[in-house]
């Protein structure tokens, strides 16, 4: 089971990209990703919840995923660049103390 937000269905992208190559392409759905996937959407495991997520199965959202990917590549720069203007901070200001 995967959360219900924008992490889980990029999490859902990276186990399809694993999963789907080694299922079955004889068993086919129109109406679902790829013809064999769908996603249901449910924030508790109350019987209610689940049957209303099993009854209303939708499909993963690749611009959930790809917006995720964004995020993470900007994190990632942002990161990078402001853990190189400390380093260039911090030994103008204190670098004979380090």
């Amino acid at each position: 089971w995967l959360d219900c937000d924008r992490e889980g269905e990029n999490i859902c992208f990276e186990v399809m990209g694993l999963a789907l190559p080694q299922m079955s392409v004889g068993l086919s759905w129109p109406e679902a990703y790829e013809g064999r996937v769908f996603r249901a959407h449910f924030s508790s495991l109350s019987p209610v919840d689940l049957r209303h997520a099993f009854d209303n199965l939708g499909h993963p959202d690749i611009h959930q995923a790809h917006s995720v990917d964004a995020r993470q590549e900007i994190d990632l720069r942002l990161g990078c660049a402001f853990t190189r203007l400390q380093t260039q901070y911090f030994r103008t200001h204190f670098g004979r103390q380090l």
